[in-house]
């Protein structure tokens, strides 16, 4: 199951779709041994799949899917010797900007993962005016976006209407696990509950960062949810 599905009392995850775990490129881990750290704790929640998905926002972490690659087969080669049984593979977490839509508009490579699917940021205080340009964009070269953590941007706090409109247009959502323990604060604990309850929530990630989250990451997994989301699509 990708990203997780609701098994009627708690969450049952089987693949991570967002998180940060190749060194030395984005705010991620630090090291590869901090990342089979991660990864052997993954293995004992039960995951059978992550995908990690570096940052691609050029004036900050100004990564290529070839850098990406890189690290990749590094981090692969690191796990297989640990013996971890995990199946790994990669994409990228894209930041909404000129560069990101003037690359779709190229035709440029664009990381994905399962069949198609791109996970999108955008800024935590303002709605890009480019929004509904990039998703057009994207899905006019037969990508599927995933809007990643919604919960967690201020400019949506006050109001879901647009959320409810994007998963009208078939936009995926994906909401942090960690923001059902409310580690980023209350605002956006509430905001992940109210997409659940309203069964907007399409894909569940990480977004881990640090090994550090793993405690906080394992109580979220063992969330208790009342009401079930309509995420049912499966990785190949």
């Amino acid at each position: 199951m990708l990203g997780g599905i609701f098994s009627g009392k708690k969450l049952n995850l089987e693949v991570d779709i967002h998180s940060h775990l190749l060194p030395g490129i984005d705010d991620g881990v630090k090291s590869f041994d901090e990342a089979i750290e991660i990864l052997q704790s993954f293995q004992s929640f039960g995951y059978r799949k992550i995908i990690t998905t570096p940052h691609i926002y050029p004036e900050v972490y100004p990564n290529t899917p070839e850098i990406i690659r890189e690290k990749f087969a590094v981090l692969q080669k690191k796990a297989r010797s640990y013996g971890l049984s995990l199946e790994l593979d990669y994409a990228a977490e894209y930041f909404m900007d000129q560069h990101f839509l003037t690359a779709v508009k190229s035709g440029d490579e664009i990381l994905s993962f399962g069949e198609g699917h791109v996970l999108v940021e955008t800024p935590f205080y303002t709605k890009p005016m480019i929004f509904d340009e990039v998703m057009f964009e994207l899905k006019a070269r037969g990508f599927k976006p995933v809007f990643a953590h919604p919960e967690r941007y201020q400019y949506l706090e006050k109001d879901l209407s647009w959320l409810r409109s994007l998963h009208q247009q078939d936009i995926k959502l994906q909401v942090n696990l960690p923001s059902l323990e409310g580690a980023y604060g209350e605002a956006p604990r509430k905001i992940a509950k109210k997409l659940i309850n309203e069964s907007l929530v399409s894909f569940f990630g990480s977004d881990i960062h640090r090994a550090e989250q793993l405690g906080l990451l394992r109580r979220a997994t063992q969330q208790k949810i009342s009401k079930n989301t309509s995420q049912n699509n499966e990785l190949p």
